[in-house]
């Protein structure tokens, strides 16, 4: 199992380049946060607004998002105050270190497509997969 930031969910649903690997490690099952979902569709919100993307496709992803089986989704509240901790350290928004802390918690690897997420992931002790 893998944890999966909001930048690697926004480059599936978005088809970015590089979505493909993203597309298989969901299908082995992937675990990630609420905020997610938000931060996904705050990204697919502007791509609609930029004609990148219709809105109706976006509505069609959300709702498939929100039911999704292949991604669980854990509650970040256990994880606030550690990840507040990391995000102090390393001048990172709480965001992301929330992300960095669920992979510590789980030991799982991270899936990013944030370089700078992805060494910060790897100065906390966190194996990080940049997609």
């Amino acid at each position: 199992m893998k944890v999966a930031d909001s930048s690697a969910l926004v480059k599936y649903f978005s088809r970015e380049e590089g979505w493909e690997k993203v597309r298989e490690m969901i299908l082995e099952g992937l675990v990630s946060l609420p905020l997610s979902i938000k931060e996904v569709a705050n990204a697919l919100w502007k791509k609609a607004l930029n004609g990148e993307i219709r809105v109706e496709d976006v509505e069609k992803i959300l709702a498939d998002l929100r039911r999704s089986d292949a991604i669980k989704f854990e509650s970040q509240n256990r994880y606030l105050i550690s990840a507040f901790k990391i995000a102090v350290k390393n001048k990172v928004t709480v965001y992301d270190a929330l992300f960095i802390e669920l992979s510590k918690h789980l030991k799982a690897e991270l899936v990013t497509s944030d370089s700078k997420q992805a060494k910060i992931a790897e100065k906390e002790g966190v194996k990080a997969i940049v997609v």
